[in-house]
């Protein structure tokens, strides 16, 4: 052995080699290279990357040869100590890989070892003599403009700037004569810090919290003294004023040096938020960044180093900001935490919302959800004592909640998709100058395309799934695959002239409210129109500042937004989600209406929802028109409890899938039957059977389900049958635990 002092870098790679290898530190990287970091290291006859989960002392029994760490990718550290425990849970609970985490808690364009950007910049290096001032004057006047710009503003610019204005060669001829000095400097790139953040700003004023506000952040703050790991739930109405508690409850953390992440569902709430927190955190010494998909890659990598390097304490974001690699993690805050945007439907399929009760397990910090209908696991987890809670009743400022109406559609005239009710009280909003917001969770202009003759229906040629007329383009497109074929004029299969586009999208409610009302100023969200990475953000931002009347969309637009002047909303059709194949649809109608419901009446003007449905009388609804939570609460949970279905037990879904029937039935039939063997003990197991949607981008799936107690234990016999097994290479599996 070498050196008895020297030190290994324990590494797991990021190359699928699921075992940890030990590198010695070269004398260059002593002190740079930390656990959490990332680090290009020799396998074989070729180099990879790995993550450092541990740095050891070498013992005086490893006589063998290790070979060195190569170089280091990032100078930070790209997961810090609590990450790395983190990493493992996943692994562990959801089943998967621990390259698959790893490649989701750290960005692509981190891995990739990019530099910051820059640009390069020149400063005064000397001031000329009078002489060459003079000569400068006469002969070379840009020149001269420039040098005397840098005497009024001596601060370095930048050289493409100066270039624009005075002209590149004067700008290198100055360089050359030894005035100028050139060199570069970092461009940050940081998002939503641009002219639509104005929009966004909502008020950096403090309000004064009300009696049960008071006593909510009175219960976190206790907890955030305690300096040990908790779970609370902030369970209030919509309008109740959650944001304010969240607020103050973040700068305390600030203020005592930590750190925190903010979590929304959505990317469309991020604006809002954003510019929430902007105003009322800027003066607690540090700076908010944001974190989601629509990021490039400059502004994610910015992102990702001001966090690394604890120049900014506080992130914002979806589902992957849980990720964040902040260090003295205090605080994190789930928004809309019963929101299904949390759960990750690719490897690893994780929600977000149990990550982070999980990170702060692992910080010692404070998980708080926050929602107005909290999902029926975590209010069984405030049952039983997991998770604390404080309640708030009553909305903001004396605000009521808004009265809900039901227009049964059934009375209405066949083809109607707007019922009277919900027309004349459009009308009476436009004549007010006040806002209304319609919703309905499906794009595009029809639904199906069937033939009363022959009963034939467009389906897509490649998933089990009938395709959407797109009006606007002329063209038929899969939601699922995104498959497109030209919309037919008859029947493709009998050329009957009687077929027909039935059930209405977001386009065609466009088109018919802007027919019943054309001078209203109307705006649309949903998939195809938020085609740019701004249109979110320029959208929401016309609507806050009353340069729309009416706003469409899907989903995007049900929860979290807060618009004073929306009197009105209308849930176009509420039955949707009663009709998926999902033992949470009642639960998903119930928390869908009072979130989107939520909307209305949050300024000055009294709020009113109209809910269209051809089902009054399902409970979902009705308890949903009384404001009765705690009613539907019972009920669906005596519900669940009779089919064993979560919260008293967990659930996991796997997932089979193969181009081949036939291989996919035999395979997926003898797993269940190896399983049945193992695990009958420890789970009840159902199938296997066809998914509700058979096939997708032309594989058929099938699945298996395990209803259990102990997730974990039920996950590591899988994974191993699942490693024994001899699968068909035509024939692949997934675990997806907590299905959503």
């Amino acid at each position: 052995m070498k050196n008895s002092g020297e030190r290994l870098a324990v590494v797991a790679l990021l190359s699928g080699l699921e075992r940890e290898l030990s590198y010695s530190i070269p004398a260059p990287l002593e002190g740079a290279i930390r656990v959490g970091s990332i680090v290009k290291v020799p396998l074989r006859n070729t180099s990879a990357q790995g993550i450092v989960m541990d740095i050891r002392p070498r013992r005086a029994d490893e006589t063998f040869r290790v070979k060195p760490v190569i170089s280091l990718v990032q100078p930070q550290r790209a997961l810090t100590e609590d990450l790395i425990k983190l990493s493992h849970w996943i692994r562990d609970y959801y089943g998967c890989g621990l390259q698959s985490v790893f490649e989701s808690m750290i960005p692509s364009v981190v891995r990739s070892g990019r530099a910051a950007p820059s640009a390069k910049e020149v400063s005064l290096l000397r001031f000329p003599d009078e002489s060459e001032l003079s000569a400068m004057r006469r002969r070379a006047p840009r020149q001269h403009e420039i040098v005397q710009s840098f005497i009024k503003h001596p601060d370095p610019a930048l050289k493409a700037e100066l270039s624009k204005t005075f002209g590149a060669s004067a700008v290198d001829s100055l360089i050359e004569k030894g005035i100028l000095s050139e060199g570069s400097r970092g461009i940050k790139k940081s998002a939503y810090d641009d002219d639509i953040a104005g929009a966004e700003i909502v008020s950096a004023q403090d309000h004064e919290l009300n009696a049960e506000q008071s006593s909510a952040f009175k219960d976190i703050c206790a907890l955030l003294e305690k300096r040990e790991f908790a779970s609370h739930l902030l369970y209030g109405v919509t309008g109740s004023g959650k944001t304010e508690i969240y607020i103050q409850a973040m700068r305390r953390v600030l203020n005592g040096g930590g750190s925190c992440i903010f979590l929304v569902p959505e990317i469309a709430l991020t604006p809002q938020t954003v510019g929430r927190l902007r105003s009322r955190l800027g003066n607690c010494g540090t700076k908010l960044v944001v974190w989601h998909s629509n990021l490039s890659d400059g502004e994610r990598l910015e992102a990702w180093r001001e966090l690394a390097k604890g120049e900014a304490r506080v992130v914002v974001g979806a589902r992957s900001c849980i990720f964040a690699p902040l260090e003295n993690l205090r605080l994190i805050i789930v928004d809309e935490e019963h929101d299904s945007a949390y759960k990750q439907d690719s490897n690893p399929r994780y929600n977000a919302r149990d990550v982070a009760v999980m990170r702060a397990n692992f910080a010692d910090g404070v998980c708080v959800l926050g929602s107005a209908t909290p999902s029926l696991e975590t209010l069984f987890n405030t049952k039983n004592g997991k998770y604390s809670i404080s309640k708030i009743t009553k909305r903001i400022d004396g605000c009521r909640l808004p009265t809900v109406l039901i227009a049964d559609m059934k009375r209405e005239r066949a083809g109607s998709v707007i019922s009277r009710m919900l027309h004349d009280k459009i009308g009476e909003r436009l004549e007010r100058g006040e806002q209304t917001i319609l919703f309905l969770n499906r794009r595009g202009y029809a639904k199906v395309y069937e033939c009363p003759d022959c009963a034939h229906v467009e389906e897509c040629p490649h998933c089990s799934i009938s395709l959407t007329w797109h009006k606007s383009s002329g063209r038929m497109k899969c939601h699922v695959c995104g498959h497109e074929a030209r919309a037919p004029l008859l029947c493709p299969k009998c050329a009957s002239e009687a077929a027909k586009w039935r059930g209405a999208g977001t386009q065609k409610i466009e088109e018919i409210i802007s027919k019943a009302f054309p001078h209203a100023r109307i705006g649309r969200m949903d998939a195809d129109s938020m085609r740019r990475r701004d249109d979110y953000r320029k959208t929401l931002g016309d609507f806050r500042m009353g340069k729309l009347d009416i706003l469409i969309g899907t989903q995007m637009i049900a929860k979290g937004l807060d618009f004073p002047r929306v009197t009105l909303v209308g849930i176009i059709d509420a039955d949707i989600s009663l009709h998926m194949p999902d033992f949470r649809a009642a639960e998903r109608t119930y928390q869908l209406i009072v979130q989107v419901a939520g909307r209305a009446g949050r300024g000055e003007g009294l709020g009113e929802v109209v809910v269209q449905t051809r089902r009054p009388e399902e409970a979902p609804i009705q308890y949903a028109k009384s404001d009765d939570m705690e009613g539907f609460l019972e009920e669906e949970l005596a519900h669940r409890a009779e089919y064993h279905y979560p919260p008293s037990r967990r659930i996991i879904r796997h997932l089979f899938k193969s181009r081949s029937q036939e291989k996919l039935s035999f395979y997926a039939e003898n797993f269940a039957k190896l399983a049945e063997e193992k695990l009958s003990c420890l789970c009840e197991i159902r199938g296997p059977a066809p998914e509700p949607i058979e096939k997708v981008e032309d594989h058929y799936r099938w699945q298996i389900w395990y209803f259990c107690k102990n997730v974990k234990k039920v996950v590591s016999i899988l994974s191993a049958l699942r490693r024994e097994f001899a699968f068909d290479e035509d024939v692949l599996d997934v675990l997806d635990v907590d299905p959503s």
